[in-house]
């Protein structure tokens, strides 16, 4: 595994790249710019790198020298005190091409697992398939929080929630997704993000299942982490199951096309690769239907991105998957990972009448069954009920031994009063119920 470097070296990297960050996303076949570390021999170094991604690396002798970034077998160009390196990749959305789970192995049981990602899940979990109607599928990454209301909600990504730029607050979520045979709503979408920092969304649960926080495969998520060069990362995703990664770049900027909403830029994301020895054979660390994945801490199972593109080249030597910075989704969108507990709901009216007139509250709010032939609640709740322990209060304030029972406000029981207590009481049958 390469050696971490310090973070006041990957901050002047970042600094360094920042220079020329513009310039290079402008030059013809350019995918993406990012700070990590240098390939070399087909191996990673511990090197720290400004690195320019493009679709094909060609011959010097093919381009401009204006547009050489480095020429094979001489000195490496640098930018700052950081080498210049250049990778071969292409990116596109994690559900662009979504495939069904396949088993190498029968004996494998992440394998196996990943064959039932598909399936109908009660409780529901992080690392199924879900998706709005209008998509394919992709993963349901975690089962969060709403800070605002409490309530439990599914997180994926912005193109597996929503998918267009039509979408709107309340539409359905189905789990499994269309694509797997998903035909009931197990949420509405509620928050949604697509911008520069992240594809992201958010669905409340409808109460069709019950839900947990478990991650297929994966325990719980024990919180959210900064993601740094060389952690060791793993997800639960529908497509590929449980996969491990290493992080080998930082500050990512790559534009990714959605087709509807178009070209969306992203700043400051996050690439993993498969772990060395590198490049990876046969091992596939995402594909299309892991989008939504939450990628964590593999030391700590803490959050540290959530899964939404990869690369679109088939070669192994290619494989990579980018997510998002998770930190700022929470925030945005307004979740936790832990159950959250909302205040106690305002004081019902009922009570207010309660601390103005104690008297009635003691005999009818603490017990009012008692006295009344009513042995609990569950023996009350009929129409005749009500009518019977009105009359019952008539007859009580009747048999007042002076008719002047003072309710703890200084009023008086007799006449008009009368009334206002039995209104009393009509607002307390109807809290009651």
């Amino acid at each position: 595994m390469p050696k971490a470097p310090s973070k006041k070296q990957v901050t002047e990297a970042i600094e360094a790249l920042d220079t020329v960050r513009r310039s290079w996303l402008r030059r013809p076949g350019v995918t993406a710019v990012d700070v990590g570390f240098k390939i070399s021999g087909k191996k990673m170094t511990d090197e720290l790198a400004v690195r320019v991604h493009v679709s094909r690396k060609l011959p010097s002798t093919e381009i401009s020298k204006a547009e050489v970034f480095n020429e094979s077998g001489k000195k490496n160009n640098t930018v700052g005190n950081f080498p210049v390196d250049v990778i071969e990749a292409q990116y596109g959305p994690s559900d662009s091409a979504v495939q069904q789970p396949q088993a190498l192995d029968d004996m494998d049981e992440e394998a196996i697992a990943a064959l039932e990602r598909t399936s109908t899940y009660d409780p529901l979990i992080g690392g199924i398939s879900c998706g709005n109607p209008r998509v394919t599928a992709g993963t349901l990454g975690a089962i969060v929080y709403d800070r605002q209301r409490c309530k439990p909600m599914i997180l994926s990504n912005w193109h597996v929630l929503a998918g267009a730029s039509a979408a709107a607050v309340g539409e359905d979520i189905l789990q499994p997704g269309r694509v797997d045979g998903g035909t009931e709503v197990v949420a509405s979408l509620t928050r949604m993000k697509l911008d520069s920092r992240m594809d992201a969304a958010v669905a409340t649960l409808n109460g069709a299942r019950s839900s947990s926080r478990d991650i297929l495969g994966l325990g719980t998520i024990s919180g959210i982490d900064t993601p740094t060069l060389g952690m060791n990362v793993i997800k639960s995703g529908r497509t590929t199951g449980i996969t491990r990664g290493v992080v080998d770049g930082v500050s990512l900027s790559v534009s990714i096309n959605y087709g509807d909403p178009g070209v969306v830029a992203f700043s400051n994301q996050i690439r993993i690769v498969p772990r060395p020895p590198w490049p990876a054979v046969d091992y596939e660390v995402s594909m299309g239907g892991d989008s939504g994945s939450v990628w964590l801490r593999e030391s700590n199972n803490r959050a540290i991105g959530l899964h939404f593109a990869g690369e679109t080249d088939p070669l192994p030597s290619s494989e990579n998957a980018i997510c998002s910075p998770i930190g700022p989704i929470a925030t945005e969108l307004n979740f936790s990972f832990t159950p959250v507990l909302c205040p106690v709901a305002p004081v019902r009216p009922i009570f207010d009448i309660c601390r103005r007139y104690p008297w009635i509250c003691r005999r009818f709010v603490r017990n009012p069954f008692h006295g009344f032939g009513f042995q609990d609640a569950d023996s009350f709740g009929t129409g005749d009920d009500e009518a019977r322990m009105m009359d019952e209060l008539r007859q009580y304030l009747d048999n007042s031994s002076d008719g002047e029972r003072d309710c703890g406000c200084g009023c008086k029981s007799g006449g008009g009063n009368e009334q206002i207590m039995l209104a009393i009481l009509a607002a307390v049958l109807s809290n009651k119920h």
